[in-house]
């Protein structure tokens, strides 16, 4: 297995960026206490994936696909109340719990998903309002109101990665008070709650906790992206541990093949031709 370097994006404190430099939130204050050594595990989890996997070019490889993703995303925001039903279907194609639960729904749904997506996108109102509205084209339909949510999320977070956080609710749900973040947070198992709100805003602060650790890390680069996948690898072993004695990870996300796998899907950086190759093909067709 040829050998693998998980890249860190190493440069003087005094050149690095501020973290969060340039947000549009303004970050609620911590209310939990995340644990730096859990931190830490989850970092080396995914170099030991990484590695494991082989032929993959330790971090910088999913930091670039990110960044690719980011690029389609920006790239059809920037649109606009131009933005067509070819764009909404390559958005939605790159967004995990979109291609499970609304491909057979959207050309049925398209003119009003496109309708909302305009708004999601030009709209003058609050990032939450926004998202809350986008998620409101479900009508009483809770699990595709869910879906739309963490489309509307992913809209929002990778048109524009250092200013908005993730809000998808493998991140954090309030309602079920589950997703990475909880993951962080020692002795979790015995919370009946954990004071961290539903906001973007909320979001953000728990961010900031990540930049300062990834810091002293040795990160000073990428820090959103970075961020990204140590959540996304911190969802991944949760979403393991659940449903490994129910036999349901092999089956629907092939883990014994790809120790990365679910953890690709969740970002939708995979690909249907292959992970990490790019984004084209990745449209719902």
């Amino acid at each position: 297995m040829p050998s693998v370097t998980c890249m860190r994006w190493f440069r003087k404190p005094a050149e690095a960026e501020a973290p969060g430099s340039g947000r549009a939130l303004l970050p609620e204050p911590l209310q939990v206490a995340f644990d730096k050594e859990i931190l830490g595990m989850k970092l080396a989890g995914l170099r030991a994936a990484i590695s494991e996997a082989g032929g993959v070019d330790g971090l910088e490889t999913f930091i670039e696909a990110l960044r690719s993703k980011h690029e389609v995303f920006a790239a059809i925001a920037a649109k606009g109340a131009a933005v067509d039903a070819t764009d909404l279907r390559t958005l939605g194609g790159l967004v995990f719990p979109v291609r499970r639960k609304l491909a057979a729904l959207l050309p049925e749904r398209e003119e009003a998903l496109l309708a909302g997506l305009r708004e999601l996108l030009t709209s003058e109102l609050a990032l939450d309002d926004r998202l809350h509205a986008f998620a409101a084209l479900a009508g009483e339909d809770r699990k595709l109101r869910r879906a739309l949510w963490d489309l509307a999320a992913e809209i929002l977070h990778f048109s524009q990665p250092e200013q908005v956080p993730p809000g998808c609710r493998w991140v954090w749900d309030t309602g079920t008070t589950t997703g990475a973040l909880r993951e962080f947070i020692r002795g979790n198992d015995a919370l009946r709650s954990i004071p961290i709100g539903d906001s973007l805003a909320a979001i953000e602060g728990a961010r900031q906790w990540f930049y300062e650790a990834l810091a002293e890390e040795g990160f000073y680069r990428d820090l959103a992206f970075v961020t990204d996948l140590v959540w996304a690898q911190a969802y991944s072993d949760y979403a393991r541990s659940l449903s490994m004695s129910m036999g349901l990870i092999d089956a629907q996300f092939g883990a014994k093949q790809d120790p990365l796998e679910l953890m690709v899907k969740m970002l939708g950086i995979d690909s249907p031709t292959g992970r990490l190759k790019g984004v084209p093909d990745a449209t719902i067709h």
